[in-house]
């Protein structure tokens, strides 16, 4: 069986006693199939019996051990380390916290602003009375066409790998965030949903057009949700409604240009 010997550079900070960050190096003989989060068990059980780290389901779907691995953000239980020593051609591999987030202890960030600020976009449907029955005697159908416009964002497990390597939430503290934009316009194409206008408002209050398009959360999704998506598309719909705020008046002045000069 295929094994090798890998070097784990893990940051180790606890803020109740610790002035500084460090970075503490451990070796370890390494199986092919081993993940980083059997990496990081094995170090926690051998070495450092105080290391913090999340890990849940194991499975990839609850989201909870997202980390950065040499500096990308991944989830540790579905990363394989012999296939990341390949990728980085190195038998070092540094282990560090999500960025945007703070610092509980060593690989646990603190996950409140980035759901704060989900919950203020209201991801949740809000009902349509003249779509949505109000008794349980009858269904809200919806047809294959209407599913697949959202379809894809209902895959986001919410790790917050993509708030982690948002540039826009690094530097605006209103910026909502990719996950939860997206899962805004999850609910805008909702054909149930009573406050589809409302939607593109509440993403322009929480700073949508704000985004670069860096797709970076397109990038690091492990669910291949691409949340840049969604925020395009509540721009889309922004722009479509007659929305007269600065992007979208931006966008109609491309647009314009575009039609007029081919510039």
């Amino acid at each position: 069986m295929e094994k090798r010997k890998v070097r784990f550079e893990v940051y180790r900070y606890d803020p109740s006693k610790d002035t500084h960050p460090r970075y503490e190096s451990y070796e370890v003989t390494v199986l092919k199939g081993m993940t980083v989060l059997e990496v990081l068990q094995f170090i926690k059980d051998n070495y450092a019996p105080d290391l913090s780290f999340r890990a849940y389901c194991r499975s990839a779907i609850c989201g909870s051990c997202a980390v950065k691995i040499n500096g990308y953000p991944k989830l540790a239980c579905k990363t394989q380390v012999l296939r990341e020593v390949e990728i980085y051609q190195t038998d070092t591999l540094r282990i560090e916290p999500l960025d945007n987030m703070k610092v509980i202890k060593d690989l646990i960030v603190d996950w409140d602003e980035p759901f704060e600020k989900l919950e203020k976009v209201k991801p949740y449907l809000v009902p349509n009375p003249e779509v949505v029955p109000d008794t349980l005697d009858k269904e809200s159908r919806i047809s294959p066409e209407q599913h697949k416009k959202y379809d894809r964002f209902t895959d986001c497990i919410m790790c917050t790998a993509c708030y982690s390597a948002c540039t826009a939430a690094t530097y605006d503290e209103n910026y909502a965030g990719p996950f939860q934009l997206a899962r805004l316009y999850r609910f805008a194409v909702d054909p149930r949903d009573g406050i589809q206008e409302e939607r593109a408002r509440i993403g322009f209050l929480y700073d949508m057009w704000n985004c670069v398009r860096c797709e970076k959360c397109a990038d690091i999704c492990p669910k291949h949700v691409s949340p840049v998506n969604g925020v395009l598309g509540l721009r889309g719909i922004a722009v479509n409604s007659g929305d007269n705020t600065p992007g979208s008046r931006h966008v109609r002045a491309f647009y314009k240009s575009l039609l007029e000069s081919g510039n």
